[in-house]
């Protein structure tokens, strides 16, 4: 009984610790400030990796609709919603492709800071208000 409840306390704690830990981690996340600025080269290059490593899940159109969505236990982020993509800083999208959440992988390990960065000027294309020059297609 006390082996029980040393267990379920132990578990407890470090449930509570790495909530903690997320919160304080995403909370400097929001914080982080985009290095590289979008130019049509960066988008394009931000369009391709994207292209490899996003789009089989998130979709051609960032819609969340890619051909592997279906197959997944939690739907792909939608990039074309305005609203939740205003409330997300570009240092907040940076974490979340650099640390990943279930079903998506980390990415901290397959892209480089830079092209992560890149894929972030790419995805904001997709929200973008129309005639302001950023283009999901460059």
């Amino acid at each position: 009984m006390l082996a029980a409840l040393f267990v379920i306390l132990t578990v407890g704690v470090a449930a509570l610790l790495h909530a903690v830990t997320g919160w304080s981690t995403r909370a400097a996340a929001r914080k982080l400030r985009n290095p590289v600025p979008a130019s049509t080269e960066v988008i394009a290059a931000g369009m391709q990796t994207y292209r490899q490593h996003c789009q089989k899940c998130h979709g051609e159109n960032g819609d969340g609709k890619g051909a592997k969505a279906a197959e997944l236990s939690v739907a792909p982020g939608d990039f074309t919603d305005v609203g939740k993509m205003r409330d997300l800083t570009d240092g907040e999208l940076f974490w979340e492709i650099t640390k990943g959440r279930r079903p998506m992988p980390a990415f901290a390990d397959k892209l480089s800071d830079q092209e992560r960065w890149q894929v972030v000027d790419f995805i904001r294309t997709f929200a973008a208000p129309a005639g302001n020059g950023t283009s999901s297609q460059p």
